[in-house]
């Protein structure tokens, strides 16, 4: 039964593609002769050591290059924020801070009162919360209402 399969065979093997029909063959010689022909340790070892200067000469070679973009980026970056603060400089608006009505802020104090008070319970300030939503809503549409 398997007697036949442990001799060696003097016919070639043939392999068949499923999706292609097309056979292979290939002789158990040439098998053999690959299968034994296995490079010696030495020059694994300078096979190795060739891949690991490569790659350590890519990796080098990545580095400065970003370096150079990191160094070019950073520049580039500290001239464009010298020329945006340059520019809000010369066209902020000037130092004018408009006063919130008085029922607005009377509406925030109450809120935050509330939320020290009820520290653990937020949501007992349901009432200040919606209070003080629906007032600078008619701020803000007041605002938008005016040319």
């Amino acid at each position: 039964m398997g007697a036949s399969q442990s001799k060696g065979e003097s016919e070639p093997m043939v392999f068949v593609n499923e999706e292609n029909p097309v056979p292979v063959r290939v002789s158990s010689a040439f098998v053999n002769q690959i299968s034994h022909s296995q490079p010696e340790a030495a020059s694994q070892r300078d096979i190795e050591n060739q891949v690991r200067q490569r790659v350590q000469a890519e990796l080098t070679k990545i580095q400065t290059e970003q370096n150079k973009f990191v160094d070019y980026k950073s520049d580039a970056n500290a001239n464009v924020t010298e020329q945006d603060m340059d520019h809000l400089a010369k066209h902020a608006p000037s130092k004018h801070v408009k006063v919130l009505p008085e029922e607005i802020t009377k509406a925030q104090d109450a809120l935050v009162a509330c939320y020290k008070k009820n520290a653990e319970r937020s949501l007992d300030c349901w009432a200040e919360v919606q209070e003080f939503k629906d007032l600078v809503q008619k701020a803000q549409n007041a605002f938008l209402a005016t040319p």
